[in-house]
């Protein structure tokens, strides 16, 4: 669903659990002039002023509140990433990639990078693609700005073109910085030959 159906779905339950707080604020606090001008409701809750009856229809309208905040919830609350994703791009077959191959497929790539020596990635499924977040280790004497580019026009190249899958939006890049490589042993001298 994209977002204006869920900003009007919410909007809606909004509104719905605002009349029935309101439904039961006149059940309980109406007095007989009042009901007397609310038309049709107002004939349904002065035929049924005892409390067996305004129970029931606080109860009503209590059961309606909480399905209204259960749609909200379920609207506002990000789904659980899917654990594969359909390749679209494949014709003459249903092609299923799981999101820890693309995973790997991704972070053996963003390896092969000069200035990258460790690569984290993290793909989460989406309504039109895929969503990806990477932690990239940078040497000690990286340039940070050229690689992280690098890395991400890789991981877009990579996901588009490579696996066949759309990119939602930019990916999303923290930077760390790496330790700097043991200093190589001196080599060994040679054995000395005597003549």
């Amino acid at each position: 669903m994209d977002a204006f159906n869920r900003t009007a779905i919410v909007g809606l339950a909004f509104v719905w659990v605002i009349l029935m707080a309101l439904v039961i604020l006149l059940t309980w606090g109406a007095d007989t002039d009042t009901i007397d001008r609310l038309g049709d409701l107002v004939g349904y809750l002065n035929d049924h002023t005892d409390t067996a009856s305004k129970l029931i229809l606080t109860l009503g309208a209590a059961a309606l509140i909480v399905l209204s905040l259960t749609v909200i919830v379920a609207e506002l609350v990000p789904a659980a990433p899917a654990d594969e994703v359909r390749l679209e791009s494949v014709t003459g077959a249903t092609a299923i990639l799981p999101t820890e191959a693309i995973i790997q497929r991704l972070e053996q790539e963003l390896r092969s990078l000069p200035q990258v020596q460790e690569a984290q990635a993290m793909v989460a499924a989406r309504d039109k693609g895929l969503a990806v977040a990477l932690t990239l280790t940078l040497t000690p004497d990286a340039v940070v700005a050229s690689a992280t580019e690098e890395a991400c026009r890789l991981a877009q190249e990579t996901i588009e073109q490579k696996i066949g899958v759309a990119l939602v939006g930019l990916p999303t890049v923290e930077i760390r910085f790496g330790t700097p490589p043991p200093p190589a042993p001196p080599p060994a001298a040679a054995p000395e030959e005597k003549a």
